[in-house]
Parts: C-alpha cells; structure tokens; sequence
C-alpha cells in the first residue's frame, strides 16, 4: 500500500524537495556515532579488551564510513537523471545492510559478549542492546521517512535478529522488557506511518502552493507585456513626430550646406584649374584640344597662352614640322582611333625646332563627344610632352646596360646589406655560377670560408667598405663551383641625398693568367732552368733570411760542393751530356739532402746547400759523407758510365761568422782546401791550421768505433745508507778507455754524444751492462742489490727503451726492484705527455725511478707530483758547500721536502765527515761519494760488496 501510495506522489517531489542523498549521509554518520558512543558506554563499565563486541563495533564503523563516502559521491550523481535509479538502489541497499548491522548487534551482546564477559550483567545487557536499537530507530524517523521504503529496509533487519531469537530460546526472567520492546517496535511503526502521510500532505500543499504561484506570476507577466506594449505604442507615435521634426532641419541643412559646397566646389576647381596648369607647366605637358565640328584647334604654347588655329593651318603646320619618317605612322594611329578602332591615340615622335634640331614628343588624346546618330567625331581632347631628354636619357641607358653585359670586367651590384642584386654575364663566367644562383645571396656567400684565414679576409673587406666606403684589392679567391682564381677587385658605395650608402658597385678582373705569368717570371729569376733548383740570387736571398729569424735557426751550416775535374770532363762531353750530367748531380743532393733547408746550383759545377743543425738532425759530418757516399756511385750519360767525384766546403753559423758574405766566403776557402788536397773530401774552416770541426768529426767517427768495439766500460759507484752504513746498490757511470788517449771522462765525450743519436746507444749499452753484473751479483747472493742507470729524454721519445728494459728483465733473469732509473729534470721539458706514459710504464715494471741533478736545471716542483718519482738526487754542487747557511738552508728543504710527499732522497758527492754527519742529522736516506769509494770497475764493486758482507757479519756476530 505504501509503495502505491508512494507512486502516486509527483515526481518533483523525488527531485526538488526531498535530498535523499544528504538524508541518507546523515543518517549514516549519526548511526556511525550512536554505534561509537553505546562502544564507549560498554568500556565505561567494563575494559576495552579485545572480544567479538569489539569486532563487531570496529566492523560497523568501517562499514558506515564507507558507507558516508558513497553518499557524499552520491550528492553529485543523483540529480542526473541517468544515475537517479542507479543511486536509489545504492540507498536502499545501504539501508538494509545497515539495519542488518545492528539487527546483529542484539545478538552479539545477548549471546556472545555474555560468553567473552562473564562478569557482564543482564540489565547492562539489555541496556546496550535497547539503547543501540531504540536510538537508531528514531534516528531513521528522523531522516528516513521521506522515503518510507527506505524506512523498512533498514527498520525490519535491524529488529528482526532479535524477535526471531526470542521466539526460539524465550526468556522467561525479562519478559516484561522484551514485551515492552516489541511494543516500542509497534509504536515506532506508527510514528513511521504518521510521519510518511504528514510528509505527504506536505508535499501535496507545497504543490498546490506552487500552482497557485505560478498561475499568478503568470498573470503578472502578461499585465507587464500589455503595459510594455502600450508604452511602445506611445514611444513610437512620438518617435514619428521626432523623426518628421528632424528631417525638416536635416532638408534645410541640407540646402544650406548644398549652397556652400557648391561654392567651395567651384574654388577647389579653380585651385585645381591652377594645380594643373602648374603641374603641366612643371612637367612640360600641353594640353590641347580639337573641335571637328568647327574646324578649330586650340593648344597652349610654351607661355601657357592659349592659341587657336584653324584645322587646316594647323595641319599643314604639323606636316612641315613632323619628321618624315615619323607622319605616316602617326596619321595611321590617329585615324584608326576617329575611326573607333582603339580607346585613345598615343604617338610618339619627333617635330622640328625653330633652331632646326629634331626633338621628340609624347602626344596622347581621346574622343570625348562623337555624334550619336553615326558616332562621328565632333570633339577631341588630349596632351603632348617634350620627352627629348628622357630619349637621351633612354639612350644613354641602354649604352650603360649594353657595356654591363658585354663589359670584359665582372659587374655586380650590391644592396647596402651586401647581397647581389645586378651580375654581368662575364662575373657569371668569372665564379662559374648562375645568375639565378648569385643574386639575393651575400657577397661572399658563393665562396669557400672553410679555414678561418679566409673569413677573417672577408670580414676585413666588409669593414674597408663600412669605414671608407670603397675597397680595392687584389687576392686569389675559390667559389663554391670549385673554381680558383686571382681577382682583381674594385668596390665603391652609392649615396643618396642624405649621404646614406644605399648600393655598391663592385667591377671584378680576373687577373690567374697574370698571376700565372708572373709566377713564371719569378721561377725564372729564382731558378735554374737546367736542375731545377733555386740559382744564386734566390740562394743569397733565403740565407740572409735565414741568418735575419735568429729565433727559430740557432746553427745551420752553409756547405758549398764543386764538381771534382768538371771542366775537363766537360769538355771530353759535348754540351748536351755536360748539362745531362749537372741534371743527375742536382737530382742525387735533392735526394741524398731532403733534410736541408734549401740546395741550389749557382753556377756551372757550382752548387750549394743550406742545413739546420739541430739534434733532430743528423750531424752535419754524416750529412757530408753521406754526400760523399753518394757521389761514389756512377752517372750513367749516353749509356756511358762515369765516376764524379766531388769536393765540399763547410762554414758553421754563427762560430765561422754571422753575415751572408761571411759565411760564403768561409765556405768558399773550406771548399778551396778541400779542392787543394785532391779533391774528394770535406774540410770544414778554421782560423787556425787545427781545424775544430775536424776534430769534433773525428772524436765523433773514433766514439761511433769506441760502441762497435766495446771500448766503453761501465764503472759501479756504491751508494751507502746514511743511518746504518749498509750499502744498498751502485750507480753505473760510463768510462771510455780510449786505445791511444787512455781513460776518457764522461764530461768530454757524453756532450758529444748528446748532440747526436750516440747516446741513446751509449746509454743502451749501459742498461745491458747493469743488467748483466747484477745476475752475476744475484748468483754471488747479492740478490737485493740495485743499480742505478742513467737515461736521457733521447732514449724516450725514440720509443726503444721499454723494448730494452723488457729483454734485459728476460734475458738476465733479474727483478725489475733490482733497477733504478736516473733521469734529469731536462727530459720533462717536452713531449710530457709522452714522457709521463713511458715512465708510468716503467713503473709497472716495479723500476724505482729517479730524479737527478734536482735543483740544477729546468726545475718544478710539478714534476716530483705529476711524474711517477719515487727517488730525489740532490746534486753534488748543494753538498759541496754544506757549512754555508745559505746552502744548508737549500739542503734542508730539498730534504724536508722529499721525506714529506714519500719521497726517498739521495746525496751525491759526500767527500767529508762533515758533510755526512751533516746529512745524518737531516736523515738523509742514502749517500753517495768519494767519501765512501770512487766509481769502481765490475770486479773491484764486487771485491766492495763482499767485504761489506764480512763487515755487516762480523758486527751481527759481536
């Protein structure tokens, strides 16, 4: 019955005045506090202790809240008519299983919280249950009635748990409560019922009211629309009489104005009448004008006068004046255009002056009243101009466009941006592009800035032309198409009035031939054009600017060679096989000297050779004996062999002089000696009958020997720890023991060596030797002895001595801990990126590395961090004057210095006791001098390590 009743009710009363959504999120949330407060009144009496109460009450909440959520979604949804039945069904569902929810709870504390708390009275029991039950029940009065189906969703589960309980185990002790209950059920049941029909009355009132409402609003719109209507009614009869009252004053405005702008019309026309004559005037047009019906002409003169001729006369004029190759054609087009058969008549042509000169005019006119019966022509209008001028004018432009295209120069045009607006044919040859490809592009946007040399030339041109205005130059210039060429080039800036550069006009000369031609000319002033090689002009030239850059050539040698016997081989030859033959000689010194700055033939049998003397370089002796060497082969002429030999003369800058006339003089007499002592050979100038570069030859050709015959000798210095007096190893120091001169020291032939390829051997020979007398050591059962070798910046950079290091390792079985490597300070000053892989590749090796000579050279303190350094050598020339204060200040720090960064530090030329307690006190690790041996030969250090053995076990004994 109330589900009919229910759909009986309008439906605005679902949509418009009830808010289920808000009732129903209301009576979730007051439910959720009721079932929080009767968990509290149940802890009040009794703990909060985990039992199914407490289960159950957690549960609830957790549903509610849930529950709340949903309908605080549902607020928004349920206006939609799309979600209405959808969120109608939610609420119900959520109803019921709230009812559910606490129809369980009247079991739960009846039965099961009874069993979980036994201590748990009857009337706390039924208290919980009733005011649970009961509190609920008038909370859904409160907010569920509206809807009364939601009402029993949720009213019946929530009692029926309860009733159905007692109905099965009935309990006699409480009857009277549980009768009361159910009574309370009833009564809540017509308060439900009563509380629906009052809600339905409501709404059936609210509806009338509504009615009654709207039927009255409308009413009151439809009195305002008559009202509406009528003002306009009135608005409109009074818009009329406006409207007529204003155009009356509008028409007599009008006339008014008509009045005045017909006279001011008429001023304007005479002010133009005046504008026009002045701009005819200005512009030298004369109008004139021809009546055909009258037979008249009138045309204004150059006095602007208006004269009025008869048509014959005029015509009979114009025939004398007309030029003769002109009249016909203009007959013609006037005719066609009286006749109809174009717009207007245009002629341009030339008239005779008074002063007899033919002048050219520009004579226009139109029909302007033909008769409207057979479209005669009655009245003809039209102007001339003198356009004499602008015909010169012309001319002249086409003379300047005609020299444009066939000019022989390249011509552009520039804007004032630089970028091509006008090109010649001939530029468009010149870059080897085309036009279309030119033209709006920058100026040096069609050629190659691949090197930055080349932009900065450019942009020195773009500034000439900011600055001055203009550019002219001359410079070789590569396209885009790949074509190469010399340029002439001329640029010069357009102005205006205001002095602003609006153009540039560039005119371009390829001048590659010249070029050409000039390079030819200098090959044949600087040249020989029989060997091909520089002559003596351009020979005197490079060397004085050879001897003139002092900063890059610090030694070079001038070397002059003459054929030996040429004149009389030249004249056994005839003419051609003599030059045949000064050919193959200038081909065998370009190959046998491509390490020399220039060779040159001079003259005849004359040739000469510049060359750098460097220690990249070889030596300038093995430079001339391998010319010697050279010339010992035969020239074949004529397949006939012949044997040349040939002399050579040496001078040496800046020893044998410093000016160009010098030097070839010198050489010249070094040559003249050379030729005096039967030719075939080389003598080098001296002042004195001793010539000093011979010997320097010598020593070097009798040290090259000294390596191939082992006169070398390696000598062993001990090098003693200062704290304990132990020897810990030896320095291998190289002695020379010359056949004929005895015992050479280091210090005369290693600088020798130095300046050649010799001491990387030198120093090879060294390492092997070590190498080899410390096996020997280790088999005698020195095995923990080292050996210091010395090594230079040559044997690095020629990338042998890793090579070197790794055989002798094999080769005598020894550990790399058993060497030691000496380097100065000199080998860090180039190529450190190399020199730095090759030293942390020796210590790889477990090679203990050394710095020698620290403090004497080129020194940093960068290079004891950067490079892998393990020993710091001070050198003889601090300790030698330990005792100054100044010095052992310097001794102090070096050793201070080395111990901090873990450094181990090495005194070399110890000679006195004071020097080595002095060393002692500073803890000095190892020293090294005459003090303890001078450099000992292999069976002497091996004499010296033994007795150092029977010294350390006699005090080990004691």
């Amino acid at each position: 019955m109330l589900g009919a009743q229910e759909k009986n009710l309008p439906q605005f009363i679902y949509t418009d005045q009830i808010n289920y959504p808000n009732h129903v999120r209301l009576f979730v949330i007051s439910v959720f506090c009721l079932t929080l407060l009767d968990y509290v009144l149940f802890g009040f009496f009794y703990s909060f202790n985990l039992n199914v109460f407490s289960i159950w009450t957690a549960l609830t909440l957790i549903v509610l809240l849930v529950f709340y959520t949903v309908c605080h979604v549902s607020l928004k949804q349920y206006s939609s008519v799309r979600y209405a039945k959808k969120t109608n069904l939610i609420f119900q569902v959520i109803c019921f299983i709230t009812g559910l929810l606490l129809g369980s709870s009247a079991i739960i504390i009846n039965y099961f919280l009874a069993r979980d708390v036994p201590n748990i009275s009857s009337p706390h029991i039924l208290t919980l249950t009733a005011f649970l039950l009961t509190s609920s029940h008038i909370i859904a009065l409160t907010f569920l009635t509206q809807h009364i189906r939601y009402f029993f969703l949720f009213f019946i589960p929530s009692i029926s748990p309860l009733v159905i309980s007692q109905l099965l185990h009935k309990d006699q002790e409480h009857t009277l409560f549980y009768i009361a209950y159910y009574l309370s059920f009833f009564a809540t049941l017509l308060c439900a019922q009563a509380t629906f029909k009052i809600h339905k009355r409501l709404f059936q009132v609210l509806e009338k009211n509504k009615q009654l409402i709207d039927v009255a609003e409308q009413h009151n719109q439809w009195t305002e629309e008559l009202c509406q209507q009528l003002q306009r009614e009135v608005n409109k009869s009074k818009d009329i009489e406006a409207q007529l009252q204003f155009n009356n004053h509008l028409l007599e405005q009008k006339v008014r104005e008509r009045t005045f702008d017909l006279t001011e019309l008429n001023e304007n026309l005479q002010e133009h009448r005046k504008n026009l004559d002045l701009a005819h005037e200005t512009a030298g047009i004369r109008p004139w004008e021809w009546d055909l019906e009258n037979h008249t002409v009138g045309i204004t003169n150059t006095h602007r006068e208006e004269i009025t001729r008869n048509a014959e006369n005029h015509y009979s004029l114009l025939e004398k004046i007309v030029h003769p190759d002109d009249a016909d054609r203009v007959k013609n087009t006037l005719y066609n255009h009286l006749c109809g058969l174009n717009d207007r008549y245009e002629e341009t042509f030339r008239i005779k002056r008074p002063n007899g000169e033919w002048s050219w005019i520009h004579d226009v006119g139109q029909v302007i009243q033909r008769n409207p019966k057979d479209g005669t022509p009655l009245r003809m209008v039209g102007i001339h101009r003198d356009i004499n001028q602008e015909k010169k004018d012309q001319e002249r432009l086409k003379l300047a466009a005609s020299v444009f295209e066939q000019a022989s120069e390249g011509i552009f045009i520039l804007d004032d941006n630089f970028h091509y607006l006008e090109i010649n044919p001939k530029y468009e040859q010149l870059t080897g592009l085309d036009e279309q490809f030119i033209l709006n592009k920058h100026i040096f946007e069609i050629t190659k800035q691949s090197k930055q040399h080349h932009l900065n030339f450019h942009l020195s041109i773009l500034d000439t032309l900011f600055e001055e205005h203009e550019y002219e130059g001359e410079y070789q210039e590569t396209y885009v198409s790949e074509k190469s060429c010399f340029l002439w080039m001329h640029i010069n800036a357009v102005k205006d009035e205001a002095d602003r550069v609006i153009n540039y006009i560039g005119i371009v000369s390829d001048q590659t031939e010249r070029k050409h031609q000039e390079q030819r000319l200098s090959y044949l002033t600087n040249y020989d054009t029989l060997t091909d090689l520089p002559n003596r002009f351009y020979y005197h030239q490079q060397l004085h600017q050879y001897l003139v850059n002092e900063a890059s050539i610090q030694h070079l040698a001038v070397i002059r060679l003459n054929i030996d016997r040429f004149r009389a081989l030249n004249e056994l030859l005839s003419n051609q096989a003599g030059n045949e033959l000064l050919k193959q000689v200038a081909q065998r010194l370009r190959i046998s000297n491509i390490d020399a700055l220039l060779v040159a033939h001079l003259s005849a049998d004359d040739f000469a050779i510049i060359y750098e003397m460097s220690p990249i370089h070889p030596p300038i002796h093995q430079l001339c004996n391998n010319i010697v060497e050279a010339f010992s082969k035969p020239f074949y002429i004529a397949d006939q062999e012949y044997v040349v030999s040939i002399s050579i003369g040496v001078a040496i800058y800046p020893e044998h002089g410093r000016q160009v006339d010098n030097l070839n003089t010198h050489a010249e007499q070094a040559l003249t000696e050379a030729k005096r002592l039967g030719g075939n050979t080389i003598r080098y100038y001296s002042t004195e009958r001793t010539n000093f570069v011979a010997k320097h030859t010598d020593l070097e050709l009798d040290l090259r020997k000294a390596i191939q015959n082992n006169e070398l000798v390696v000598y062993y210095q001990p090098k003693i720890t200062a704290q304990s007096s132990h020897i810990s190893g030896f320095e291998a120091l190289i002695r020379w023991n010359h056949p004929t001169k005895g015992l050479i020291m280091p210090d005369i032939f290693i600088p020798l060596a130095e300046s050649t390829s010799l001491i990387s051997d030198i120093g090879r020979f060294v390492l092997y030797e070590a190498a080899k007398q410390l096996q020997i050591w280790k088999n005698l059962g020195f095995a923990d002895i080292h050996v210091a070798v010395n090594i230079v910046a040559q044997q690095i950079l020629r990338g042998q001595l890793l090579h070197d290091i790794d055989d002798v390792l094999e080769q005598y079985a020894i550990s790399g801990q058993n060497l030691e490597l000496e380097i100065t300070e000199s080998a860090f000053l180039e190529n450190t990126e190399s020199v730095k892989t090759v030293l942390c590749a020796i210590k790889e090796r477990h090679i203990s590395i050394a710095l020698d000579d620290f403090g004497t050279g080129y020194s940093s303190l960068a290079y004891l961090t950067e490079y892998p350094i393990d020993i710091l050598k001070i050198d003889r020339a601090f300790i030698s004057k330990i005792g100054n204060p100044k010095q052992d200040a310097i001794v102090n720090a070096m050793i201070a210095m080395g111990r901090t960064i873990g450094l181990k530090v090495v005194a070399e030329g110890v000679e006195t006791e004071q020097q080595k307690d002095y060393l002692k006190r500073q803890n000095c690790d190892i020293l090294q001098g005459y003090l303890f041996a001078k450099p000992l030969t292999a069976a002497h250090a091996t004499e010296f390590l033994q007795k150092q053995m029977q010294l350390s076990t006699a005090r080990y004994s004691i």
